[in-house]
């Protein structure tokens, strides 16, 4: 990976539930069978053995968002929609080693603790910008957890969600680009 890649998140998850999950503190995750098969299954450079997962050091879970959406070279953009109680969240310039990717997914993981059973969702870090060959990580929400796939290319990805988040990115794309006409 030499470029920056996008995060897209799209979850259910009731509004006071993901309130409570910005309130909380983010915490380290245990690694298990999910993580180390899905560490083993990337390729990197000077790549080692995953021996613990990363957390963000902030207050609050919420810190970590604002950051980005308060950051004017992430491209960031969230929403929430109270009718279908799911939370969407992009970054267009994400990142680009799979070492600092590892406290997110850490974070997303945590948040799959609080939906309920029957809620889902996904969460991707992709090369959107730049001819969208590869996949970092690929987070499938369902029954309070989030799990990693192996997915390593952007065919993998189910064509209407991978079409969803291309069009909800090109118009942050386009928002984006516009702060710096302005």
């Amino acid at each position: 990976m030499s470029e920056q890649c996008s995060l897209y998140i799209n979850i259910q998850i009731k509004e006071e539930k993901l309130q409570q999950f910005f309130q909380e503190k983010p915490l380290p995750q245990s690694i298990d069978e999910n993580w180390l098969q899905w560490w083993d299954n990337r390729e990197m450079s000077g790549k080692k053995p995953l021996s613990n997962t990363p957390h963000f050091h902030v207050q609050h879970n919420r810190a970590v968002f604002d950051q980005l959406l308060n950051g004017r070279d992430f491209g960031s953009v969230e929403h929430y929609d109270k009718d279908e109680e799911s939370w969407t969240f992009i970054t267009i310039f994400f990142s680009e080693n799979y070492l600092e990717i590892l406290p997110m997914l850490a974070l997303l993981k945590q948040l799959a603790l609080l939906q309920d059973t029957a809620n889902t969702g996904v969460s991707f870090i992709y090369d959107y910008n730049w001819g969208q060959y590869e996949v970092m990580a690929y987070l499938a929400f369902a029954n309070q957890q989030a799990l990693l796939k192996n997915y390593v290319t952007p065919q993998e990805i189910e064509p209407a969600l991978l079409k969803e988040a291309n069009e909800i990115l090109e118009a942050a794309v386009k928002k984006f680009n516009q702060q710096f006409e302005d």
